[in-house]
Parts: C-alpha cells; sequence; structure tokens
C-alpha cells in the first residue's frame, strides 16, 4: 500500500515538474521588452489587463515600477533563450538604460517631494519653486524614458 501510494505522489511530482512553465519574456505579445506580456502568458492572464495595473502602479510608484520592470527586462530570460541578458551585461553597450533609470529615479524623487510640498500650498501658498519643482522632475523623468526605451527593446 506504501508503495503504491509513493508511486501516485511520484509521479504526481514528475507531471507537476515537467508540465511547470516558465517565466520567460514573450516575443510576440511585446511592447518594450515583453515582461508584461511574458507575465501575463505564464499567470494565464490577459497582458493587456496587466498593462492596466502596471501603468496604474507606475503612476502611484513610478521609481518602484522602473526598477521592477529593468530587473525584469534583465533577470527574466526572452523566449527560447536559455540564459538572461543579465548573464552577459556589458556595460559600455547599455550606458544609455543605465542613464534612463538614474533620471528616472531622480525625477522620482523631485516629483515625490514637489508632491509632498504640494498638500502645504493648501494652507499656505509658498509660490512658484515647488511647479518648477514638478515640472523638472517631470522632465527628468520623460527624458528618463526617452533614453532608456531604446535599450529596453533591444535586451
Amino acid at each position: 500500500m506504501r508503495k503504491a501510494l509513493y508511486n501516485v505522489r511520484s509521479h504526481a511530482v514528475e507531471d507537476l515538474i515537467v508540465s511547470s512553465k516558465k517565466l520567460e519574456r514573450s516575443v510576440k505579445n511585446k511592447v518594450l521588452a515583453g515582461v508584461i506580456g511574458g507575465l501575463g502568458e505564464y499567470l494565464g492572464i490577459d497582458a493587456t489587463l496587466l498593462r492596466i495595473v502596471a501603468i496604474i502602479l507606475l503612476i502611484l510608484s513610478p521609481v518602484l515600477m522602473v526598477i521592477l520592470y529593468v530587473l525584469g527586462v534583465l533577470l527574466v530570460p526572452r523566449a527560447g533563450e536559455e540564459k538572461p541578458p543579465i548573464a552577459s551585461f556589458d556595460i559600455s553597450q547599455h550606458a544609455s538604460l543605465l542613464v534612463g533609470v538614474v533620471l528616472v529615479i531622480i525625477g522620482a524623487a523631485l516629483l515625490g517631494s514637489a508632491t509632498a510640498l504640494t498638500i502645504s500650498w493648501i494652507f499656505q501658498p509658498i509660490g512658484i519653486l515647488h511647479a518648477i519643482q514638478a515640472a523638472l522632475a517631470a522632465v527628468l523623468i520623460i527624458i528618463g524614458l526617452l533614453i532608456m526605451l531604446p535599450s529596453l527593446r533591444k535586451l
């Protein structure tokens, strides 16, 4: 009886291992680098729904989402490939990606402090400096994204 139960368990584990999916960046369902499309394929969820959630999270926490997406690009292999891009990452070839990430992080940090200070505008208008800080932050984020996006598409 124990041997039969063991055989059933071992076959169930083998079936689970054989049928387990591998998280890969999608080649056919991609907008930038296929991270969200691959996540949708892996989870069996429509990638459009995941993209909407990602955009909402990007608005709420841009630094975190940019870091998570770049990590996804670097750590998750493209469909059909064994190794992720980080295995053969050359800083000299991807300098624009790093510059873009740094600009987005600086811009988001400036935007975060400007947003926190705008709450005080309701009670004590401070002046135009906070508006300038928010505009500068938005410009840094946009420039960082424009620099970073072509590099993400190549990975």
